[in-house]
Formats: structure tokens, C-alpha cells, sequence
């Protein structure tokens, strides 16, 4: 039995014929089936048969009708039609008493059977014919006078049997010939189907003709255009490659300077500091760090444009990053009188997984460009927890709030383009090479966000990209914690003109639960002490309109001399002797908040020194090093400030190192006297590191170890030094903790001069 699956019309043409065949018979089989229905009304009329024909006939319908509907994706009504056909016949014989001619109805029925050329449709109506032969022919001979089969007195078994083997031919003929047409009608289309591909096939014969005469002459042209485009690839090639060697060689000129700026920058905060003296260094080296993280990016740019540009992934405090950032900005934004903020919602955790330098190279882009475009006012940095999802996935939002100028709306879609300004202009009053933003954007996506901006001209704008990232677990360097559990309570009264100020400090000292006072000028704070002297301590502004900070320290000691007051002012304020005595402490905006806390913690006990968590600062230079990895050094460097530089590190670490200014002066020093570790730069005159290395990699039996020093960083060079026989890579400028890290894990127990 075929099982259709579908009743839609199938792709396949021999299944397409079959369905369209069936379809046809069914509604050839409607108008039969009702002929055969109203001529069993017709019989009735003889022989007062009507309950037969309604009954027997309504009933056959019904099983037709019922196992279409039902069960419509089968070929089983179709069986179930074989059958009514032979029931119909036996109805018609029955409502005829035997009239011999009733039996070619059968006949009738197989015929209409072939036009579903099925022959397997021909075996329910045998059976049927057989059964109703047998049974009736074997009752009427018993003796049963209401059973109508034959006009003949009696029906022998002989007569039976030639009767059922001349209907079973007849079966048989007709299932052939209906297997016959199922089998030609599958050539047909078989024939019609390699018809249709042998015509298709001469059409793209005679198309491959004109095609080939087309291929020879574009192939012709092709090779034409090959020579052309071969020339062009050799030209590009060598334009990348002077591309590339001017990179190097301006990332070998531009890293030079500052290895002088941040070794001797690391070098200053080794030695004796006032606590503000430590700050200005260390705002000093945040600078030149973060100058050479935008020196590199802009050579990274080509790396970034082709998608290969990948991000790291470690713990750090994101309190502490942002701190850094702004205090790039801090004696900038002194000078233009602008108050510099930041707020970390409490949900917020402090420390996260993430490329700590390219978050912050999102966010000096950012901060950078609010100032530029802001005169009056404030930039505030806000971060806010968006949603936590599976697996402890966060997405944290950063905005960068400015009351600048604002950028129309018919311009912010030129923001984020390479090399695109909102004012490209010959006459336009802001520089800059309109790649920043570009970079930003891109590296936002790398760490799994979007960047967007909101602006209103003349009312400022709002920067805001979101990072996907996790809670740090690894322990870092603590976060300097002063505990304010002993001071709840306590009113401070913060002055202030700037409301987002305001609204930061108090949300802060609500979260030390201290008792905040705010006020918006000097006026306002006298007035409120007027009214309630009670306050435990005043954190004022400096610059005020109308009355200033030093203004308002002056009449509040006259008043209530008691009260300690600490004077938040911009970068680089100078005050005589005089006048920083009517301070508990005076303190450098943007403010970090563990020197905040601090402060605060002293203010309010005077006599007591401030307990935190934080271990004693350890200097990272220390004779004791070269104890512990005894070596003899020699510095192989051209430059002079960067012989100074190395030479001092050397030296404070205990290293008492000789130094080569080439690399030929360097095969010499090797030849006559046994070094440890020289540090070879890779550059210089004469004959260049490299060229050292190998000469003396040939030549000495016993062998120092290499380390060069580049201030190449170019993809390859480490490999490049690696291949001349040197043993490590250390890049310009020098860190403290990169060069000490080398000498230990190079250590091989040479003695120390």
C-alpha cells in the first residue's frame, strides 16, 4: 500500500504524475459511486428493496467517504473503494434475485479501478466477489428461500469454480493492464526527463562554444590585468614595507625620550618624598604610561582595521583605573577651572576581569575630548551596573558627562569614522587627528559593547559604552582602606558651587555614614553654622563665586576656631605659609578616595594616627637585588639618556655595570672580560645589536645571557632577536618591574663586582 505524505504537490515529476493521476480518478470515482447509488434506488423499485439500497448503499458511501477524510495523507479509501464496488455489485444481485447480468457490475468496478493503475487495488474486490459467491451460493443450496444469488435451482461447486476463475482472469487483466499504465506512465516522464537534459545538454554545448571564444578573450585580458595588478602588488608591498620601517623607526624614536621621562620618573619615586611630591610623580608616571599606551595603539591601528587585534584578560580595581585616568587630567583641569568628578554606584563591584589599558584608553579618549570641548562647568565619569547575567557575566556602562558645547545631531553620525571630524574646517577651533573615537569604538566592541552619545548643542554631551566582564577573584595589590566605622555619625559640612559635587561627597559620606551638610557658597555655609554650630569638620572648595575658599577658612576660624577644615584645590595651587594654616589639609582635585578618607579620618582625630589595611610602602629599588642575583653587567646603548637611565637603575639595585656605546665596543668588552648579562640594544651605530650577538655567540666560550633592548614593536622583532642568539626581549622604555623580573629569572650565580 503507497503511503502519500503530503498532499501538496510533490517536486518529483513521476510523483507529480502519480498525485495529478490520483486526483483525477478520485473525482471520476465521485460520479460513479453516485451513479451507483441512485441505481440501487432504481433496482428497488422491482422488488420493493428500498432498505437495501438506502441501507447497504448509504453504508458503503459512508466507509468510502469516512476513510478519505480521516485518514487523508493514505492511499487506504482507495482499498476501501475496491471493496464498496464488489458490495455494490452483491447489493445489486441481492435486489435482483439473482439476475445473473448484476455480476458485471463487478466487471465494471475493476475496469474503473485501472485509472489509478494500481494493481494491487484489484484483490479487496476478488476477495469480496469470492466471499459473496461462496457464502451465498453455499445458503441458497442449504435451503435458505429469502437468499437471492442465482436464478438457478442450484449452484454446484463446478459451475462456482468456473465462475470465480473466469472473474479472477478478468481481475487479473485489469490489474495488469492498470500495472501496464502505472510503468509506462514512469517511462513517459523518464523519457520526457532525458529529453529535457539532452536539450539542455546541445543548449550548453552550443553556450560552451561562445562561452570558450569569450574565456580565450577574457583570459587574454586577464593576463593583461595580472601584470598590471602584479606590478601594483610589488609597488604596495614596497610601500608597506617603508610603512613599516617608518613606523619603527618613529617608535623608536618616540619610545627613546620617554624611557628617560619614566625611568627617571620611577627612579624620583624611589627616593625621599613628601606626600605631595609623590603625588606630582606619580601623576607623572600615570602621564607617560598612558602616553605610551596611546603611542601604541596608534601604531596598532592597521592591526586593529584588520580584526587581529586581541584583548587581554586579568583582575584589576576599577576604582583605582579610574582614579589614574583622571588624574591624567588633573592640573589640566586646573587650569581650566573645571571640576573633574566620578560616581561607582555601590552595586558595582571594585575589581573585574578586563584589559585594564584598554579600558583606559576608552576612557583618557573620552575624558580628553570632554574637556576639549567644555569651557565652564564639569566632566563626571559615572559607572553603573546594567544587568548580571548566566555564569556571572556583568555588563557595566561608563559615561562620560561633559557641559561643553555639544555636538549637533547632523554631525554625530561623522563621530565615530576614522580620520573624521565634527569640524573638519581649516578655520576650526579644536585639533586633534579624529582617529581617537574611531579606536574607542572599536576596541568597545572587542570587549563585548556598544558606544553611543546623547548631545544637545550648548548643553553638553554624554558619552556612554557598556564592557561585558566578571568579578575579579585573584588577590591584587591591596586598595588602601581606611576604616570610618569610629566616626559614624559625624557632620561634615561639605561646600561647594558645583551641585554634581555635592551630590557625589554626600552619597559618599553616606555610604561612611557620616552626617553630610551641604552648601552651595561660602554665604550658605556661615549661615547654616549660624544656626547650628555643631558641625564636626569643613571640606570646602577652593574656587567659589563670591567668597572663596581661603575666604571662607578666614571668617570661620575667627568664628569657631575649633572646627578643622579641609580645602579641596586644582593642581599646582601655591599658598603661603598663612594661609595653609587654616587647614587641617589641603588636597589635590580630582581627589582619590582612599586619600579622601584619609584626610577625613585625621581631621576628626587629630591625635590619632590613621589605621588601614594597606602594608607599609616597600621601595622596589634595593642594593640588597644584586645580593640575591649576583651578575656582570654590561649595557650596550647609543643613547646617552638612556645609558643614564639604565645605569642609575643598575646601580640602585646594587650593579655596578660597564657600558659600550656599540656594538662593536661591546664584542670587545665581551672578549676581555666575563659577563653575566649584557643588555643589548638592538639599534646603534657602527655595527647594531644583532650583529653583536651573533659575532659573539661564535666567538666566546662562555656564553652571557642577551637581553635586548628595543624600542621597536614591530610584529616579529622578538623573534628577529631570538633567531641572532639572544636570550630575552625587553621593550622601551624600561620598567622597573620588566627589567627585574629579567635579571631574576635569568640569574645564573655570577659573581658581583
Amino acid at each position: 500500500m503507497d503511503i502519500n505524505i503530503n498532499n501538496s504537490v510533490p517536486a518529483n515529476p513521476t510523483f507529480a504524475l502519480a498525485f495529478g493521476v490520483r486526483n483525477l480518478s478520485d473525482r471520476l470515482m465521485n460520479y460513479f459511486l453516485a451513479a451507483y447509488f441512485v441505481l440501487g434506488l432504481v433496482f428497488a423499485m422491482f422488488y420493493d428493496t428500498w432498505l437495501i439500497a438506502f441501507g447497504i448503499g448509504g453504508i458503503s458511501l459512508l466507509a468510502y467517504y469516512s476513510a478519505k477524510v480521516l485518514l487523508p495523507d493514505s492511499d487506504l479509501y482507495q482499498y476501501v473503494l475496491s471493496a464498496v464496488l464488489g458490495v455494490f455489485m452483491a447489493q445489486y444481485i441481492y435486489q435482483m434475485h439473482g439476475l445473473f447480468e448484476m455480476h458485471f457490475f463487478a466487471f465494471i468496478g475493476s475496469a474503473l479501478l485501472i485509472t489509478y493503475q494500481k494493481w494491487k487495488l484489484q484483490l479487496p474486490m476478488l476477495i469480496v466477489v469470492l466471499v459473496h459467491h461462496a457464502l451465498f451460493g453455499y445458503l441458497q443450496n442449504t435451503g435458505f428461500t429469502s437468499i437471492y444469488f442465482t436464478k438457478l435451482d442450484y449452484f454446484d461447486f463446478q459451475t462456482f469454480a468456473i465462475h470465480i476463475l473466469l472473474a479472477a482472469v478478468i481481475f487479473f487483466i485489469c490489474g495488469l493492464w492498470g500495472y501496464l499504465l502505472e510503468k509506462y506512465s514512469a517511462q513517459r516522464v523518464r523519457q520526457t526527463l532525458e529529453m529535457a537534459e539532452l536539450q539542455k545538454e546541445a543548449q550548453l554545448s552550443q553556450e560552451r562554444k561562445r562561452n570558450e571564444e569569450v574565456l580565450k578573450n577574457a583570459n587574454e585580458q586577464l593576463r593583461v590585468a595580472n601584470l598590471e595588478l602584479e606590478k601594483a602588488r610589488h609597488a604596495a608591498d614596497h610601500a608597506n614595507e617603508a610603512k613599516s620601517s617608518f613606523l619603527a623607526t618613529m617608535s623608536h624614536e618616540i619610545r627613546t625620550p620617554m624611557n628617560g621621562v619614566i625611568g627617571m620618573s620611577a627612579l624620583l619615586r624611589e627616593s625621599e618624598l613628601t606626600d605631595e611630591q609623590r603625588m606630582f610623580t606619580e601623576t607623572i608616571t600615570t602621564c607617560g604610561d598612558a602616553l605610551m599606551n596611546v603611542i601604541n595603539d596608534i601604531l596598532d591601528f592597521s592591526k586593529i582595521e584588520s580584526g587581529s587585534m586581541e584583548l587581554e584578560s586579568g583582575d584589576f580595581n576599577l576604582r583605582q583605573c579610574i582614579e589614574d585616568v583622571l588624574d591624567v587630567f588633573g592640573t589640566r583641569a586646573a587650569k581650566l577651572q573645571l571640576d573633574l568628578v566620578y560616581q561607582i554606584d555601590e552595586d558595582v563591584p571594585l575589581q573585574i576581569v578586563g584589559d585594564q589599558l584598554r579600558l583606559r584608553q576608552v576612557l583618557i579618549n573620552l575624558v580628553g575630548n570632554a574637556m576639549k570641548f567644555t569651557e565652564q562647568g564639569e566632566v563626571c565619569v559615572g559607572v553603573h551596573l546594567v544587568k548580571t547575567g548566566a555564569g556571572g557575566i556583568l555588563e557595566l556602562k561608563f559615561t562620560v558627562r561633559d557641559t561643553g558645547i555639544g555636538i549637533p545631531a547632523d554631525k554625530i553620525s561623522r563621530l565615530f569614522k576614522a580620520f573624521s571630524q565634527v569640524d573638519s574646517s581649516t578655520t576650526r577651533k579644536y585639533g586633534g587627528t579624529g582617529l581617537g573615537l574611531a579606536i574607542s569604538e572599536k576596541l568597545v566592541r572587542l570587549m563585548g559593547g556598544e558606544i553611543s552619545v546623547i548631545s544637545e548643542p550648548n548643553l553638553g554631551s554624554t558619552f556612554s559604552f557598556t564592557v561585558s566582564t566578571q568579578a575579579g577573584s585573584s588577590v591584587l595589590v591591596p586598595y588602601t582602606y581606611y576604616s570610618m566605622g569610629e566616626q559614624a555619625g559625624k557632620k561634615v559640612m561639605v561646600v561647594d558651587d558645583n551641585a554634581t559635587n555635592l551630590m557625589i561627597l554626600k552619597r559618599q559620606f553616606e555610604y561612611w555614614h557620616l552626617q553630610p551638610v551641604l552648601a552651595g557658597s561660602g554665604e550658605e555655609a556661615l549661615s547654616i553654622l549660624d544656626r547650628d554650630p555643631a558641625i564636626d569638620l569643613i571640606i570646602t572648595d577652593m574656587q567659589m563665586p563670591g567668597m572663596d575658599g581661603l575666604m571662607l577658612a578666614g571668617q570661620v576660624r575667627e568664628r569657631y576656631p575649633l572646627i578643622p577644615i579641609m580645602l579641596l584645590s586644582s593642581v599646582g595651587g601655591e599658598f603661603n605659609t598663612q594661609e595653609r594654616e587654616l587647614f587641617v589639609s589641603v588636597m589635590n582635585k580630582p581627589i582619590r578616595q582612599h586619600i579622601l578618607s584619609k584626610q577625613i579620618l585625621n581631621a576628626l582625630q587629630p591625635n590619632t594616627p590613621a589605621p588601614h589595611r594597606q602594608a607599609p610602602l616597600e621601595k622596589k629599588l634595593s642594593v640588597d637585588f644584586c645580593d640575591k642575583h649576583p651578575y656582570e653587567v654590561l649595557v650596550a646603548e647609543d643613547n646617552p639618556m638612556n645609558q643614564h637611565v639604565i645605569v642609575h637603575i643598575l646601580k640602585k639595585l646594587g650593579y655596578k655595570p660597564d657600558v659600550a656605546k656599540n656594538g662593536r665596543e661591546a664584542l670587545e668588552a665581551a672578549n676581555e672580560k666575563e659577563y653575566g648579562l649584557i643588555l643589548m640594544d638592538m639599534q646603534m651605530p657602527v655595527m647594531d645589536g644583532l650583529e653583536a650577538t651573533r659575532l659573539i655567540r661564535r666567538t666566546l666560550a662562555k656564553q652571557p645571557v642577551i637581553i635586548a633592548l628595543t624600542a621597536n614593536t614591530m610584529d616579529g622583532d622578538e623573534q628577529v632577536c631570538l633567531d641572532a642568539g639572544m636570550d630575552d626581549y625587553l621593550g622601551k622604555p624600561i620598567l622597573l618591574e620588566h627589567l627585574m623580573n629579567k635579571l631574576e629569572k635569568w640569574h645564573g650565580g655570577e659573581v658581583c663586582v
